[in-house]
């Protein structure tokens, strides 16, 4: 494709199938890990994968990682500064940006690059760091079991049914988060909707009162009652025209 005649979405897909990743949005490329992997794809062994981490949520972490990706365009000569500060907040415009300079990169050093294992490269280096543990990377770089059918990528029945069963385990816990984070929600709107109850009841009593005690002085000719009357006719300060 001519990366000038291409959407953000033709990009993504691009970068995922390439690298067997799952990224929803341009924006999440932030952790550096696609990045990373399209230099592995194309200069096999340039790159140390091991020293990623696969479950950076925060752009400390980020940062780290696309130090790697650095390192490796040094290594290579490849002369592209990498932009880790602005890459790393997950801005959408400045990832978009990179990665359409990645495609075009790839496209001229290897537009052909095929058969890339970009899941069994990642889980390799992912399980050697955690020593077998159980323990899960971030979603997007879990592949899609459907697009991997499709790919026909060669993972064994005991890899294939982890993936479906680590991708279940966290939509359940994102689940879970979500229903937690709605119902401290909709407790904090109670009792704003509580307190503002409050408020209109007291405004409605206190307005009560002050209509009686103004239909009072306004019956008398003493000056204390009638510069009572004028205070409580007297147009707030917030509320008179500047």
């Amino acid at each position: 494709m001519k990366s000038q005649n291409q959407g953000r979405q033709d990009f993504l897909q691009w970068i995922n199938e390439l690298t067997e990743c799952d990224y929803p949005k341009v924006e999440l490329l932030s952790d550096g890990i696609g990045y990373c992997q399209i230099i592995d794809a194309l200069h096999p062994g340039s790159i140390y994968l091991s020293k990623l981490n696969f479950m950076a949520r925060f752009p400390d972490e980020y940062t780290k990682n696309l130090k790697v990706l650095d390192d490796a365009f040094s290594k290579l000569k490849i002369d592209k500064v990498v932009p880790i500060d602005k890459l790393s907040k997950c801005k959408f415009q400045d990832n978009m940006a990179f990665l359409q300079w990645m495609y075009n990169y790839a496209t001229k050093v290897n537009p052909f690059v095929k058969n890339y294992r970009g899941y069994s490269r990642r889980l390799e280096s992912f399980e050697k760091q955690h020593h077998g543990r159980y323990t899960q990377m971030s979603a997007h770089l879990i592949p899609n079991t459907e697009f991997l059918k499709f790919k026909q990528t060669d993972i064994d029945g005991r890899t294939f049914l982890k993936i479906e069963t680590t991708k279940a385990s966290q939509a359940e816990e994102a689940i879970k988060e979500l229903e937690i984070d709605i119902k401290n929600k909709m407790d904090y709107n109670w009792k704003l909707i509580y307190a503002l109850d409050d408020l209109q009841y007291q405004r409605d009593v206190l307005y009560g009162l002050l209509t009686k005690i103004d239909q009072c002085v306004q019956k008398s000719n003493d000056p204390a009652a009638i510069k009572m009357h004028n205070v409580i006719m007297e147009e707030p300060i917030d509320f008179s025209e500047k």
